[in-house]
């Protein structure tokens, strides 16, 4: 499936107007309508990008704006951009739903492996009882199944950075941590990207390209604000 959402350039600045609309909205439902409206497409195309399951990310945006709505009367505005702040809401519930996944993800496994090769007739099995996972059709979906792979806290700095556009210091400031840490995530979790991607590369694009690494994933070195 191809995700026709581009992806954006987004800057986390302070804006004054929109800071008033935020504490019109804390108390007034026409305000929070507007907000909702302008920011619905940047959280739903983020949520969009990182799970590649429209249904869920339509979930999810709404479970963003509930939280949104009941937590606004106490966000106060201290050097954070609103766009931040809805960002960390909208990370917090991706993660939450990718654990759910990824647990659920182990348990059908681990059944699957307990009933080990099936007769010829049901599909899933090898024949040494392991999960069979048909290859994604494109780059992309490999891509994308292969960030699902990863601990949450990857997925959201490899997300907010390369889907998003975000610099590394605007994900510090969505993610609530430093720097530092922000990069050292960043290159531990393209490492484990790429290592998945080759890992999950078809036998017959190593016979046709050689030995050489999977272009989806960013090169080591960049790493720039």
């Amino acid at each position: 499936m191809q995700l026709a959402i581009p992806i954006p350039q987004t800057h986390l600045t302070i804006d004054d107007a929109e800071a008033a609309l935020v504490e019109r909205a804390k108390r007034d439902r026409e305000a929070f309508a507007i907000l909702y409206r302008r920011h619905y497409g940047m959280i739903v195309g983020y949520i969009l990008r990182r799970i590649g399951n429209p249904h869920a990310a339509e979930d999810l945006t709404a479970d963003v704006f509930t939280a949104v709505l009941r937590y606004l009367p106490r966000y106060r505005q201290r050097g954070v951009p609103i766009k931040a702040w809805l960002y960390r809401i909208a990370t917090t519930t991706v993660n939450r739903w990718v654990r759910r996944q990824q647990r659920r993800s182990v348990i059908e496994a681990f059944f699957a492996a307990m009933r080990g090769p099936t007769d010829g007739n049901g599909a899933g099995h090898g024949g040494n009882g392991s999960v069979r996972h048909d290859l994604p059709e494109t780059d992309a979906e490999r891509a994308r199944l292969a960030l699902l792979e990863l601990p949450p806290k990857f997925q959201t700095v490899l997300s907010l950075h390369y889907l998003e556009g975000l610099s590394l210091q605007d994900v510090a400031i969505a993610v609530g941590c430093r720097l530092g840490t922000v990069k050292s995530r960043l290159s531990r979790g393209r490492d484990a990207m790429r290592e998945r991607l080759l890992k999950s590369r078809p036998p017959e694009a190593d016979a046709a390209g050689g030995a050489s690494g999977p272009s989806n994933v960013p090169p080591k070195g960049d790493v720039s604000v």
